[in-house]
């Protein structure tokens, strides 16, 4: 049976912030071999220069290099497109480093970023560097990333409870950004398979705990999840919300 087309939404939101340092970006790239579909947000850290900028960057970048080095593979085979995303990841590194050096103003710039390529098969390669997270949405939620934070490291170490740490008041230290030289993104491989997959910035969990996010997920068709995101996250967030989902049509989990 032909498989329906990938349906997504993004939305990002100031919150009760006078600025959005957070972006987003959905873009379908036409390959010989078929669809592809990158899904990215970013953040531009809190307390840095033109956080806004930052994120922008990011986002703006990763969407260029992915549609340029798209038209250059002979396949977008699995391994084809991890080498694509972490060179969009590095690209993305080397603009946001080489605009905080050439302007006083941007100087020390950083933002997290997670992204995501979905092929026609339903295959998701995921990359992230920093707290911005992915999920798999279906009858539970499934977390996709591992923060680069610094609660994350208490947590590894039993120090804290993965429950404690989503209220420590370190949670949103980072250890790893695009913006400092060498970082590389984690990838990793899943499949939709009639899950949603969910991008988002730590904004939506500081709103949000992951079961009211699993909830409101059920509870919400396309294009309405993300609006009922960040509006239920707005409710207590402190911070800019930032979401992006993609299901499949057609699919029987939705």
């Amino acid at each position: 049976m032909e498989k329906g087309t990938l349906r997504t939404c993004c939305r990002s939101d100031a919150g009760i912030r006078m600025e959005n340092e957070d972006a987003c970006g959905v873009n379908h790239f036409r390959h010989p071999m078929g669809t592809v579909v990158l899904l990215a947000v970013a953040d531009g850290l809190g307390g840095h220069p033109a956080g806004e900028v930052a994120s922008a960057l990011a986002v703006d970048t990763i969407i260029k290099v992915t549609e340029e080095r798209l038209a250059l593979l002979e396949d977008i085979a699995v391994e084809s497109l991890k080498r694509l995303l972490e060179f969009a990841f590095m690209e993305a590194n080397n603009v946001v480093i080489a605009t905080g050096e050439r302007d006083e103003r941007c100087r020390g710039l950083g933002t997290t970023l997670v992204a995501a390529l979905v092929t026609e098969n339903d295959t998701c390669i995921v990359g992230h560097v920093g707290d911005s997270r992915a999920y798999l949405v279906s009858r539970d939620l499934h977390r996709i990333t591992r923060d680069h934070s610094r609660v994350q490291e208490l947590v590894d170490e039993g120090i804290l409870t993965p429950a404690e740490a989503e209220c420590h008041p370190m949670r949103h230290i980072v250890t790893r950004i695009i913006g400092r030289r060498g970082e590389m993104p984690d990838i990793t491989i899943c499949r939709l398979d009639g899950s949603r997959l969910l991008l988002c910035s730590d904004g939506l969990l500081d709103g949000m705990g992951e079961p009211e996010i699993l909830t409101a997920m059920q509870g919400a068709g396309m294009p309405e999840v993300c609006d009922l995101l960040v509006e239920r996250a707005r409710e207590k967030s402190r911070d800019n919300i930032t979401v992006v989902v993609a299901e499949r049509k057609g699919s029987t989990g939705w």
